[in-house]
């Protein structure tokens, strides 16, 4: 009698065709119970076994699964989808097989009783109401913003963040009406109004009640939740991570889910780490795939182990990282073919996968769950300092090529004369793409944290009174959640902090807002915000000059050894290699790297206290309100704190130096992307057409390369200006007119950086045509001098000789001979590689400066994460503090 495993059903992204391998593998014939196999492509291509049966009856399963024992070894029946995991545990119990508690099962699966559950055990979750009319809805008692979803379903079907009642309620009757889910199975009258949770969306793979992965997850715009790629590890600092970890472990144990793998959901905010949801199955979103290859962890290996009773061995720590990125519709668009597309992902380095689920011609929407995804880019990387994610990243901007706007032109606006695609997406966005005002919700956001800083110091020092800090808190967490809506419409005729205060005032009383400001004037907390806000600027920056500097030395490790000359004057000179001249820009972008890192270090410092200018007579403690900010020190000196906006300049100057060599590379790709030149050819969704002249392929990014960099140089003149006509205090100069000029300043850099990362990456050598400039050029004159030299001619009197040796070549229409007296091989491959004295591109030069390099990245990347680190920490820290002051408060 053959063992089988029986498969009720199955997902519909790959996971199940991998049950139903590991199966084989085992030695056990995969057998699929099914209402439609057709569903399923694998099924035919594989050939795999399968029985026709009514999947959406319960009861009639378990009469089939019982009849098919009979005449099979029934080894384990399980399920890969969400919906007919309940199904699968009931027909497990009901042959003494594996698996999980059906009762567990279908417990978890109603979003509403799993809620019930976690709260009775003291897991901490959002707020919720269960509603089945409209009217239920109305009178749920959730703060706006609010989540209404069905009680049962996955994938992000049907949940939508509803900012007002009327959104609620008009999504509510939606799902109140709808007959059943996407698969066509009837669901529960019943819907959840949810608390929105802010923070950062991350999972913990669960297998057997442990903690085996954890995963940062990346969600598309409101007011869906579509999930659009997932990294792994989690980046968070360790003890961030544990919060996770410790919460996740806590609601399968609560939830009696202590068997097979276990894909929980958190969200980690202002309340720390939340659920969201608890499934009682594997992730999916491929995540399966990017464990195994980050964690060498199979899971699907180990659910079907574990279903047919053998032991489920889960080895082994991350020993590196993995990212994938999902390919949906920014607008609707068409498929165009995707073997181009496909070619260019995988080319990135880091990329290991890159698949579309839809044809040529194929119609696509912008998605509201995971049906709207039509593609998706897998990366690995050995480390786990970010390769992964950024791969993934550049990788999908590849992939994106495949799609074209269906609101083009008949021809797609694309195919314009010379070129088949259109611009590359992220080079569109920093082309076309307008550059986004700070507005009020960010400035605020930011005020709001140092407010909580502030009040949570006030408090512990006992300078107000608790009741009204508890006050206070509670309603500021109550407008970062709304991203304080209620501001949005309101007159500032003194600012946007006054408008707040104002708010704050108006809501809770003169008496408990009017304590807000103790201790502390605007110049304070402006020179505290703007601190704050440049931590988020300078990190996109550094982040930009980091992935073009990986960029830089991946390339120049690929292109070691493709030769070409090296110009001076903007004459051929002596043979390099091309990647020998990345190496040269990359040890340039290294150092600005270092120089913004150092720069960056200024703002470390809390100016919190200084007040108007003299400080204050209120007792506060500004080293408290320093470590819950994140800040390493306090400043030592009032005057100094409101008067000093020092780091602004540095920083500007340090994008500024970087943006030096950015369009000095610009201008030298200019030139070798020439017909005239051809030494580099560029794809063409880096390129741009004429509007006139069909022929055109114009490399215009380096245009606009050198633009943005030299834009940085300008708003360093202006901040240096406005702070020069100003006297050493609080001034508008220097904490307004020179401040402003920081943000785009620095925004122009990280545009600058990546137009220039996305060129290089995307820029062929023509090796032909760079060996024959290298040759043409007589670029191996002063080698045949040196070589002379060496023979014990004088240098000027072999100087002189070889240039009587270029003109002779030169008059006959030849290139330079060989000295065959001497032995000398003139060609240029040969020359370059005898050039290892001085930097030179022979003796494995290059590979040893990118090792060098990448330390010396390595290195200031430590600085960074200790930073991010402590930034993590801090917010985490005054989290607590603050919840643990505003918890008692009662708000109107």
């Amino acid at each position: 009698m053959r063992r089988v495993l029986l498969l009720i059903e199955s997902n519909t992204t790959g996971t199940g065709r991998q049950f139903a391998r590991c199966a084989a593998d085992l030695g056990i014939t995969p057998v699929l119970l099914t209402a439609d196999p057709g569903r399923y492509a694998y099924v035919a291509q594989d050939g795999l076994e399968h029985v026709l049966i009514d999947t959406s009856d319960e009861r009639t399963v378990l009469d089939r699964v019982r009849a098919l024992a009979e005449d099979w070894q029934i080894a384990g029946v399980t399920s890969s989808s969400e919906y007919y995991i309940a199904t699968a545990a009931a027909c497990a119990r009901a042959l003494g097989l594996p698996g999980p508690a059906p009762e567990a099962v279908r417990a978890c699966r109603d979003k509403r009783e799993q809620r019930e559950i976690l709260r009775a055990a003291g897991v901490a979750g959002p707020a919720f109401a269960a509603a089945r009319t409209v009217a239920q809805v109305r009178a749920a008692g959730i703060r706006y913003p609010v989540v209404v979803k069905p009680c049962q379903g996955s994938g992000s079907v049907g949940v939508r963040l509803c900012a007002d009642r009327e959104q609620a309620e008009a999504h509510a009757a939606r799902l109140l009406q709808a007959p059943g889910n996407e698969r066509g199975l009837p669901v529960p009258a019943e819907i959840l109004v949810e608390q929105y949770l802010t923070g950062s969306e991350h999972s913990v793979e669960v297998f057997c009640g442990r903690s085996v992965a954890t995963v940062d997850k990346h969600l598309g715009p409101p007011p869906w939740f579509v999930e659009t790629g997932h990294d792994t590890p989690s980046r968070l600092p360790a003890d961030r991570a544990r919060l996770l970890i410790e919460a996740a472990e806590a609601a399968v144990a609560a939830l009696g889910l202590d068997w097979g793998a276990v894909h929980v959901e958190l969200r980690l905010g202002p309340d720390g780490a939340r659920i969201v949801e608890v499934n009682p199955r594997l992730a999916g979103g491929m995540i399966p795939d990017l464990l195994r290859r980050a964690y060498g962890v199979d899971l699907i290996q180990a659910q079907v182990r574990a279903a047919v009773g053998l032991p489920a061995e889960l080895p082994g720590r991350a020993a590196g990282s993995a990212s994938i990125r999902f390919l949906m519709a920014e607008r609707p668009g068409v498929v165009q073919d995707a073997v181009q597309a496909k070619a260019a992902a995988l080319a990135v380095d880091g990329v290991a996968a890159a698949e579309l689920y839809r044809d040529a011609g194929a119609a696509v929407e912008p998605a509201e769950d995971f049906r709207g995804r039509f593609g998706h880019i897998i990366s690995a990387a050995e480390r786990t300092d970010g390769a992964a994610p950024a791969a993934a990243d550049l990788g999908l901007v590849r992939l994106r090529t495949a799609v074209r706007d269906a609101a083009a032109d008949d021809d797609g606006g694309v195919r314009t004369g010379r070129l088949s695609t259109a611009l590359n997406p992220q080079a569109h966005a920093i082309v076309y793409g307008a550059d986004p005002a700070a507005d009020a919700a960010e400035e605020l956001r930011l005020i709001s944290e140092v407010d909580r800083a502030h009040l949570v110091m006030l408090t512990e020092r006992g300078v107000i009174e608790a009741a009204h800090a508890a006050r206070l808190l509670a309603q500021i967490e109550r407008l970062r959640g709304t991203a304080f809506a209620q501001l949005r419409d309101r007159p500032m005729p003194r600012g946007v902090y006054l408008a707040y205060e104002g708010l704050l005032s108006e809501l809770l009383g003169e008496e408990v807002g009017g304590v807000l400001h103790t201790g502390r004037s605007r110049n304070d907390l402006g020179a505290t915000t703007v601190r704050l806000r440049a931590r988020e600027h300078c990190l996109q920056l550094l982040d930009a000059v980091d992935a073009l500097a990986e960029t830089l030395l991946d390339r120049a490790v690929k292109y070691q050894d493709v030769v070409m000359p090296a110009y001076t004057h903007g004459q051929p000179a002596v043979p390099i290699t091309f990647g020998h001249y990345l190496v040269g820009v990359a040890a340039s972008v290294v150092r600005g790297y270092t120089d913004l890192v150092a720069a960056g270090s200024e703002i470390e410092v809390n100016p919190l206290g200084a007040g108007a200018v003299g400080g204050t007579s209120v007792p506060i403690d500004p080293a408290r309100t320093a470590e819950l900010l994140g800040f390493t020190g306090v400043a030592v000196n009032s005057v100094d704190a409101v008067a000093s906006r020092e780091f602004v300049l540095r920083l500007l100057a340090g994008v500024s130096t970087l943006g030096v060599t950015v369009t000095r590379v610009a201008r030298d790709l200019s030139v070798w992307t020439s017909e005239e030149s051809g030494l580099l050819h560029l794809a063409d969704d880096l390129v741009g057409s004429s509007s006139m002249m069909p022929q055109k392929r114009n490399p215009f990014l380096l245009e606009y390369i050198q633009g943005k960099a030299s834009a940085s140089l300008g708003h360093y003149v202006g901040a240096v200006s406005a702070m020069a006509s100003a006297g050493y205090t609080n001034a508008i100069a220097v904490g307004t007119e020179a401040v402003r000029q920081l943000w785009p300043g620095l925004r122009e850099g990280v545009d600058a950086a990546t137009l220039l990362r996305l060129v290089v990456d995307g820029a062929t050598p023509d090796e032909q045509r760079m060996d024959q400039r290298a040759a043409d050029g007589f670029t191996a004159a002063t080698y045949l001098a040196e070589r002379l030299v060496a023979s014990g001619v004088p240098f000027r009197t072999a100087h002189h000789e070889v240039g009587r040796r270029v003109l002779a070549a030169l008059d006959a229409g030849a290139r330079l001979d060989a000295d065959g007296a001497h032995g000398t091989d003139l060609a240029p491959a040969a020359v370059a590689a005898a050039c290892a004295y001085g930097g030179g591109p022979g003796g494995g030069t290059v590979v040893h400066a990118v090792d060098l390099l990448r330390e010396r990245m390595s290195s200031q990347r430590g600085l960074l994460a200790a930073r991010r680190g402590r930034w993590a920490e801090a917010a985490a820290m005054l989290d607590e503090a603050a919840r643990s002051i505003a918890g008692a408060a009662e708000l109107p």
